[in-house]
């Protein structure tokens, strides 16, 4: 019998290692398409990316209005993302009920002449039944008060950096 339960233990704990390898590789990819989007001003791959809670609180066609609103401001303003580049899932965590990760991602910008390096990262919300990540920016769980007001409670034991830029020369 304590043979059958240390091999149990052991495939268990196997297929849970490759639900996780999984899940980071499909972060990964997920978070790919969201950072070509970005590059790419493709407003519709943005939202379907975007959590849905966001999509509720605001609706969709709102949302598309603001994107576009901020994707034209930076071009009055001569600000334009020169690279977007995932670097790496760190973190995939099973937490109320659903799977949540952390993707650090490092932008490139140039701001009218002037380039920053902007490391910032995507917190993400895994729908297992659509088995697609959905994302959010990271420091907006810490610091925006519309987003703390959609994600009222807000929890987590993934560890969230603040963004950081540094000024290229």
């Amino acid at each position: 019998m304590k043979n059958y339960l240390l091999i149990f233990l052991l495939v268990s704990g196997s297929v849970f290692s490759q639900n996780l390898n999984k899940l980071k590789k499909q972060a990964l990819r997920d978070a790919k398409i969201v950072s070509e989007a970005s590059l790419k001003k493709d407003v519709n791959t943005l939202l379907e990316y975007t959590h849905p809670k966001i999509s509720k609180k605001y609706g969709q066609e709102q949302l598309k209005n603001d994107i576009d609103q901020v994707f034209k401001t930076m071009t009055a303003q001569k600000i334009k993302i020169i690279s977007s580049e995932i670097d790496e899932v760190t973190d995939i965590k099973k937490e109320k009920k659903e799977y949540r990760c952390l993707v650090k991602n490092t932008i490139k910008m140039d701001f009218n002449g002037r380039f920053i390096t902007l490391k910032s990262s995507l917190f993400g919300f895994y729908d297992k039944k659509k088995e697609k990540w959905y994302f959010i920016e990271s420091n907006k769980l810490l610091d925006d008060e519309e987003t703390q007001k959609i994600f009222r409670n807000f929890e987590t034991e993934i560890e969230i950096p603040q963004d950081e830029q540094i000024a290229d020369n």
